[in-house]
């Protein structure tokens, strides 16, 4: 059987015309992007259907199952969002409850939203510096489970943006011992399993869904991601269903082409790129182990400070201690040294490596953050920061569920009169899209004093109605 981007190719060079959608007829001859509106198609003769697939789209997500581990993978083109909304879809029923991970991604919430779900969160330990997040422990697990036994499963992030690994093998046989299901957004960690350089995928440790993001790490488009369904306690079907619902019913094949070359290079040459990151990564670290300001965090201070793993692959570049913010450090980086960051925060900023970044890059930033270090006149701050533990409250702090709230009636008042009031709206810094209030939950004082300073800060607050950032959504 012809692989998709194979056909594709030969549809383009054939003389077949199209008097098929999409409107551009694969003919922009002039256009800089001409390559690509060529093989730009929809579900037609001789290709295959992804919501019924029974050929060439068939055949890559079977690869990408065997590739990774899992019992069925399936294509996701609406990213990793569409993967979360059908996976907990397909796995609990409509207005139960469960066991949610606080640092998901914004889309678990929205998923608990449209399914009317209650979350009874675990909370992952703060590193002592306070400004990052660890793991998920089996033993939180456990205590929230003795707490809320009706609780159907559990939801958490692994790794979560900042490369940081929870226990999921110890944390899969907790869950299965109450009866639950696990799901595990392993959006940022599509590379794990693939080399021992790196951490173990979720797909393999008793995990029941996996949900990844190719396009994070691996060489695919963005919004291109998989699911794979890795037990018999979830039906397929029941999957299948839900991904016709929250997936488009006009799936890019070129997006699914990228998706079958990610997979085919993977299989093909995963023991050469993946080691050659390493070594680029190691190279890096022992080039900037001298910084005397900023810190680049590695594998050893994960282990110092308690967590189960962490993915070197990501570089958290820490300003705790200096007289530069993450935002500031991350400015200079790309204004002076033509260096885009992933992501930049109050106290530190986030590098994504992949196989496809080259030694120059490393070595940029290396030069880069070394000429800034020696500019900094070492610490101004003699305690640690506002912990982020502030904007997660506890249960009692919640009034209602994130769907009652979303139907409660609301008001817009400023900032400064919505202490102690309920929240109407989610607002999360983007990225990474972690809600640090959700609707239903109470606003205290400390969190307007921490949005005020994120403001100040310049970096980006969403979910807000108000663009401005100057009003807030309560329940009357």
């Amino acid at each position: 059987m012809s692989s998709m981007f194979s056909s594709l190719v030969q549809l383009a060079e054939g003389d077949i015309y199209p008097f098929h959608m999409p409107g551009h007829k694969r003919n922009m001859p002039d256009h800089r992007l001409s390559g690509a509106y060529q093989l730009d198609i929809t579900e037609i003769d001789y290709f295959d259907n992804l919501h019924r697939p029974k050929g060439m789209i068939r055949q890559a997500q079977k690869k990408a199952a065997d590739l990774w581990g899992a019992d069925e993978s399936f294509f996701l083109v609406n990213g990793s969002t569409a993967g979360i909304l059908a996976a907990l879809s397909a796995a609990f029923p409509k207005g139960s409850e469960m066991i949610l991970a606080r640092n998901c991604h914004k889309a678990a919430y929205h998923g608990m939203l449209l399914r009317e779900m209650k979350a009874h969160y675990l909370y992952p330990n703060l590193i002592e510096e306070g400004f990052l997040y660890g793991s998920i422990l089996p033993d939180q697990v456990e205590e929230l489970y003795k707490k809320y036994p009706q609780s159907k499963g559990v939801f958490l992030t692994s790794p979560n943006y900042d490369g940081v690994v929870s226990p999921i093998r110890e944390i899969s046989e907790i869950v299965h011992g109450h009866g639950g299901i696990l799901i595990v957004d392993e959006a940022h960690g599509a590379h794990f399993g693939l080399s021992l350089e790196f951490p173990e995928s979720a797909v393999t440790q008793g995990a029941d869904i996996v949900i990844q993001s190719l396009h994070k790490t691996l060489p695919s488009f963005t919004q291109t991601g998989l699911l794979h369904l890795c037990s018999s306690r979830i039906q397929k079907e029941s999957i299948q269903h839900y991904l016709g619902i929250y997936q488009t019913s006009s799936p890019s094949y070129l997006f699914m082409s990228t998706m079958e070359q990610c997979i085919e290079m993977m299989g093909k040459e995963k023991d050469v790129l993946f080691p050659e990151l390493s070594r680029n990564v190691d190279d890096f670290l022992n080039a900037v182990k001298n910084l005397a300001h900023l810190q680049v965090l590695n594998e050893q201070f994960a282990r110092d400070r308690g967590m189960h793993q962490f993915d070197k692959s990501k570089l958290i570049i820490s300003t705790y201690g200096t007289n530069i913010s993450g935002k500031e450090l991350s400015d200079r980086l790309l204004d002076e040294y033509h260096l885009q960051m992933e992501m930049a925060c109050e106290h530190y900023v986030l590098a994504l490596t992949s196989i496809c970044d080259r030694p120059e890059g490393f070595q940029r930033l290396a030069k880069a953050l070394l000429e800034i270090d020696k500019g900094l006149e070492g610490s101004f701050l003699q305690h640690k920061p506002a912990g982020l533990e502030i904007f997660w409250p506890k249960e009692e702090n919640i009034a209602f569920s994130i769907s009652e709230a979303e139907e409660a009636k609301k008001e817009r008042l400023p900032f400064v009169r919505c202490a102690n009031r309920i929240s109407g709206e989610f607002l999360y810094l983007y990225p990474p899209g972690v809600p640090f209030v959700v609707p239903g939950e109470y606003i205290t004082k400390e969190m307007l004093c921490q949005i005020n300073l994120y403001k100040e800060q310049g970096l980006s607050i969403q979910g807000m109605k108000d663009d401005t950032l100057t009003c807030l959504e309560v329940i009357e």
